[in-house]
């Protein structure tokens, strides 16, 4: 009797150390468990975060990204002029003429013992036309010049406060000028422009001190 139990209590042992080992076995073909599917959202956040700095980092990149700017203004149209026409006839102007209904200006260029006329157009446009000999005293003037055309100009403007009209070399007791006429107020007045020095002088008019001495 003894013997019948003993191998009950050993048999029901047996059967559930079976069960246990049985409850903790795992199965391959099972779904995968809580754990692994938190580790997926986990890298599913990973990924759309590095998505997001991307898009950012280049829409920063593109905002900071320079902008073409407009050019520059166009300046003054006389001393544009000039420089057309000493780059189309390849010399140094010296002697340019009022600007003509239409909005040319003829310019006097010296090329080597060649005087070129070149005529710019108001748009700019510049062509040379007929050359010829380079006048003597032009050349002593060039010459001796430390100054070109268009700084005369701008010293000129200075010294009168008016429209630029025209402009040429003069020399008087050997010395050379730019002379450069500038309309003040509906009056004309010359300038003496040292071709050296640079200094402005506005030239005496004799013939109106005449005039208002036989006024008198």
């Amino acid at each position: 009797m003894r013997t019948t139990r003993a191998a009950i209590v050993a048999l029901a042992s047996a059967a559930l150390l079976g069960l246990t080992a049985c409850g903790g076995s795992t199965n391959p073909d099972e779904p995968v468990g809580p754990a692994d599917t938190h580790t997926e959202r986990s890298d599913d956040t990973s990924s759309s975060q590095t998505s997001q700095e991307t898009s950012s980092s280049s829409s920063s990149d593109t905002s900071s990204a320079p902008t073409s700017s407009a050019a520059s203004p166009t300046g003054d149209p006389v001393l544009a002029a000039i420089t057309a026409a000493e780059d189309e006839a390849g010399g140094t102007a010296y002697e340019i003429d009022d600007q003509d209904e239409d909005g040319t200006w003829e310019i006097d260029v010296a090329k080597g013992d060649q005087s070129v006329e070149v005529e710019v157009g108001e748009d700019g446009t510049a062509t040379a036309g007929d050359d010829d000999d380079l006048d003597d005293e032009d050349r002593a003037g060039l010459d001796a010049a430390k100054i070109d055309l268009a700084e005369a100009i701008e010293a000129a403007l200075k010294e009168a406060d008016g429209t630029f009209d025209d402009a040429e070399l003069e020399e008087e007791n050997g010395t050379h000028h730019w002379k450069i006429s500038v309309d003040v107020n509906g009056n004309d007045t010359d300038v003496l422009v040292d071709v050296t020095t640079g200094k402005a002088t506005p030239e005496s008019d004799d013939d109106g001190a005449d005039d208002d001495a036989d006024d008198n």
